[in-house]
């Protein structure tokens, strides 16, 4: 899989401009030959808690209609986050991560599991409740979002089927050493490759530094984009795969103890 880490500098709450940037990214990703290319969390507007102002309707969203345009036209697979209005039960919005492919078909789509308190989403956005794996350009992949990062438990139960864990994210300059930190952790704890996409500038009074980043399985950096808007193409291979049959720290994992234990706290 040849990936490209989109690393927007989007313009907040502005949609519109903000895919006209990020065309320029894709452009770019097309270019130098990337199957795909993955934007950051809620790429095109920001994590904004001003929900009223950019959620879209689920079944007629402008932003997806127009990556799928987007997709077909740059024959690139394109990942990117959303807010959606509220459908079914749900009463807030909901922040998710939606994988296209090269036709502008939605192969994969994941809800944030975990919004960030600390920052009001919680008051905000609505908990997704299922972890997304999907087959895509030959890999089993996994979707997460941010703040998810910080919850190891998730991690390793997608890394049963999945081999790359993408993870898109808003999170900030002041904390950029946590995420270079749990992205590494992640990808050694699972033995899996570790994609994190984040957003680049100064946006609602906070800045952010990128430090978009693939690891491998055994956390070594293959790239990492900071400090600017730009793209990062990897490739990424089979060797996950192949260092689980070799050296398998799932096989020593103890479930049923653990589950143990966690029923304590209950």
């Amino acid at each position: 899989m040849r990936i490209a880490l989109g690393q927007l500098d989007m313009v907040w709450e502005n949609a519109d401009a903000s895919i006209d940037r990020a065309e320029t990214l894709i452009k770019q990703a097309a270019k130098a030959a990337a199957e795909c290319i993955i934007f950051p969390e809620m790429s095109f507007t920001g994590v904004t808690l001003n929900t009223a102002k950019v959620a879209e309707d689920p079944k007629d969203s402008r932003t997806v209609q127009r990556m799928k345009e987007l997709a077909k036209s740059y024959n690139l697979a394109i990942g990117f986050g959303w807010a959606a209005s509220p459908e079914g039960e749900e009463k807030l919005v909901t922040n998710r991560f939606t994988l296209l492919d090269k036709e502008g078909t939605v192969v994969g789509e994941y809800k944030k599991m975990h919004p960030f308190t600390y920052g009001g989403e919680s008051d905000c956005y609505a908990k997704g409740n299922e972890i997304v794996t999907v087959p895509f350009l030959g890999r089993k992949i996994a979707l997460f979002i941010c703040y998810d990062l910080r919850f190891p438990e998730i991690f390793q139960i997608a890394a049963r089927e999945a081999d790359v864990l993408l993870v898109i994210a808003n999170w900030p300059q002041i904390r950029r050493e946590h995420w270079q930190t749990l992205l590494r952790a992640r990808a050694i704890e699972t033995q899996s490759y570790v994609v994190g996409v984040n957003c680049v500038g100064m946006h609602d009074g906070c800045a952010y530094s990128g430090d978009s980043m693939a690891v491998d399985s055994i956390g070594n950096i293959l790239g990492m984009l900071s400090g600017r808007e730009g793209i990062l193409v990897c490739d990424l291979d089979d060797r996950a795969w192949s260092l689980r049959h070799k050296f398998s720290t799932r096989a020593d994992r103890r479930e049923d103890l653990y589950r143990t234990y966690f029923a304590l706290d209950n």
